[in-house]
């Protein structure tokens, strides 16, 4: 009988705890009243979780969460005010109005590892902007042995700061905080089975993480347009207003550029891809380039301006362009070849890349 009491004591131990949630209780000096919200990231909105009084410059939020999840704390103004890994704890803020950077944040281990990671990333960051600064006076100075110095010590810099995400990913692997800096800063450059390899290697506990449901989604998408895989079809307008479709160039090696008239790299990008549509669209090679603008004023001017001669469409949806939700495109300019039986045989190839292929395939 007395065995039975204390099993059932550990029971109700045991259960007690598994329905306890958060409690954040914060001090935000130099704003003393207000109302601050507690938000978070859901299918790309801002959802509100909890709403907090200031009384004296104190605040406190309270709710539960499974695993843990970043949210934001937010002004009324929804100027935000910082990041926080939010888990099933007590948790406590010392925070100044003039300098949110500095908060002191206590009682996750999730943003513990979080703020560990940043605090390394920064300084990778503060590198390159300083050898930015100094490509940009040397080129201003036309040194170029000075830009060259600087370029290489840029692309030095990135790759350090890649290959130490990569270590401390691995390092964290039974941490939320892996997927979701994996997704954030690594995935969108690897192939789908890298990322089927990362995803793998994260601890079991951590298996229903949204950011580990969201890495698995995004391979699901990712497989459609992976290489090797058809080009899944659309039909968007010409700028004349003609429906035209990617299945109705099959036949050609085409490339389908996603692009806009706003975006830098694209327009920066275009005399390479325009010197190499001269240079083989007679031995079989075409281009059909999707617009992300939203006036179609804007479109045609770029497309007038940049001499781009072949096939153009557009919904002028911005990044709710069909064909670049289809394709799963995040970042412009992005380019997939397809080879004469729709097949995508290349992707993201840009400048020497896509010259290297063209002339594999078409000399």
């Amino acid at each position: 009988m007395k065995n039975i009491f204390i099993v059932l004591i550990a029971v109700f131990l045991f259960a007690s705890c598994g329905d306890k949630g958060f409690v954040i209780n914060g001090t935000l000096e130099g704003m003393d009243t207000g109302k601050l919200y507690l938000k978070k990231l859901e299918k790309g909105r801002m959802v509100a979780v909890d709403t907090a009084e200031l009384q004296a410059g104190q605040f406190s939020f309270d709710g539960k969460v499974g695993l843990p999840e970043l949210h934001y704390i937010l002004m009324e103004n929804d100027k935000p005010l910082f990041p926080l890994f939010v888990e099933n704890s007590s948790i406590t803020i010392q925070a100044k109005k003039d300098s949110l950077q500095s908060a002191v944040i206590a009682g996750s281990e999730s943003q513990d590892v979080f703020q560990l990671f940043m605090d390394e990333y920064t300084k990778f960051a503060k590198m390159v902007q300083g050898r930015q600064q100094e490509y940009m006076q040397a080129r201003t100075m036309g040194n170029k042995d000075k830009m060259a110095e600087a370029r290489a010590e840029i692309d030095a810099a990135v790759e350090n700061q890649k290959l130490y995400t990569k270590n401390f990913i691995k390092e964290n692997s039974g941490s939320v905080v892996a997927p979701f800096l994996f997704g954030q800063v690594l995935a969108k450059e690897m192939s789908v089975a890298e990322i089927d390899s990362v995803i793998a290697s994260f601890d079991e506990k951590i298996a229903n993480s949204i950011y580990v449901v969201e890495l698995k989604e995004l391979v699901e998408k990712e497989r459609k347009t992976a290489v090797g895989s058809s080009a899944p079809d659309f039909t968007l307008n010409t700028p004349e207003g003609k429906p035209l479709s990617l299945s109705s160039l099959k036949g050609k090696y085409v490339l389908i550029d996603f692009w806009a008239s706003w975006c830098g790299p694209c327009r920066q990008e275009n005399p390479n891809v325009v010197k190499l549509y001269y240079q083989y669209k007679d031995k079989g090679f075409d281009i059909l380039s999707v617009s992300l603008d939203r006036k179609k004023d804007d479109w045609l001017k770029a497309i007038d301006e940049d001499g781009l001669a072949w096939n153009h469409v557009s919904d002028l949806k911005f990044w709710q362009c069909e064909a670049a939700k289809l394709y799963n495109v995040k970042a412009i300019p992005q380019t997939y070849l397809i080879d004469k039986d729709g097949v995508i045989i290349g992707k993201g190839l840009r400048g020497e890349a896509l010259a290297k292929k063209l002339n594999e395939l078409l000399n």
